[in-house]
């Protein structure tokens, strides 16, 4: 089994990346993926890829004890170290949440091609070892989509036992994997966002009228809509490229390869040059429809 961290997670996660990295089932698994699809986005803990079907991973380190209803509510209580109950109050179903990413994750496959018939599961995993779940009176479906971090080895090996028409070769398998690598956009934290504009605000002593006989910086682009705009033109080049060509898609440029064009915005192929993962036979295939991209 193979795990491709995206990005390291919190300490929920890691408890669910220990499980599945002893596991010893033979599955890929893609962890912190975040889709863009249309003008819907999906941001994946851990998307599992097996022979038979495909899951996503909600991990949830959920605080207190949560009881789901027969209606499928979601009431979390809070309990004293005497054990009695302070507070309780709703929440929103992180099974919904998850079959939302479903969704979003079955429609791109499909209209993409990578999948037919690969069924795509839902489960909900419960990382903190200290929260109690009380599902006793929630329907079969969504007691089936709620495991424990320390149960879902076997969780897993039971979902694949059941019987399937479907049995993917480990080449379709490294397949999906590779176009949801390819597919991932950074998305960057909420916290890192907020210290990035504090860090802006700071006073560093620095001149801010450089003079000529400093270093000159590379061009930005422009508007954040034409940066994106761009990077949609871009990414479709270099999918439409590597099907013509029969190639992964990351052969042509990685993505932190196409935000460095973005960032310099080369006008000329000598420009093209000075970018990483350019070389002259990059520059010849591709250069004059990179440029062509960058230029509109």
């Amino acid at each position: 089994m193979d795990i491709m961290f995206i990005k390291a997670g919190d300490q929920g996660e890691k408890n669910v990346y220990y499980e599945l990295k002893n596991s010893f089932i033979p599955m890929l698994v893609l962890h912190d993926v975040v889709i863009q699809y249309d003008e819907y986005k999906a941001q994946m803990d851990y998307i599992l890829i097996t022979q038979k079907f495909i899951c996503i991973l909600e991990t949830k380190k959920l605080n207190g004890n949560i009881t789901i209803n027969a209606d499928g509510d979601f009431v979390r209580t809070f309990v004293n170290k005497s054990g009695k109950a302070y507070k309780k109050e709703g929440m929103y179903s992180p099974i919904s949440q998850n079959q939302r990413h479903v969704r979003i994750l079955d429609n791109l496959l499909k209209q993409e091609r990578i999948i037919r018939h690969t069924p795509i599961l839902s489960l909900v995993v419960v990382a903190n070892p200290k929260s109690i779940i009380d599902f006793k009176f929630a329907k079969k479906d969504i007691r089936e989509q709620i495991v424990k971090y320390d149960q879902l080895t076997p969780r897993i090996k039971k979902m694949l036992s059941m019987k399937s028409e479907v049995d993917l070769s480990d080449k379709s398998m490294t397949k999906i994997a590779n176009f949801l690598a390819e597919k991932h956009v950074e998305c960057e934290s909420a916290f890192l966002t907020k210290y990035r504009q504090h860090e802006n605000k700071v006073d560093l002593g620095v001149d801010q009228n450089p003079t000529s006989n400093q270093t000159e910086e590379a061009p930005a682009s422009g508007s954040p809509v034409e940066r994106e705009s761009m990077r949609i033109a871009l990414t479709k080049f270099r999918l439409d490229k590597s099907r013509e060509e029969q190639i992964k898609a990351y052969y042509i440029f990685n993505n932190n390869q196409m935000e460095a064009l973005l960032d310099r915005m080369p006008s000329t192929t000598e420009d093209l040059f000075k970018c990483d993962g350019f070389g002259p036979v990059k520059v010849e295939k591709y250069g004059e429809q990179i440029l062509k991209i960058l230029r509109s």
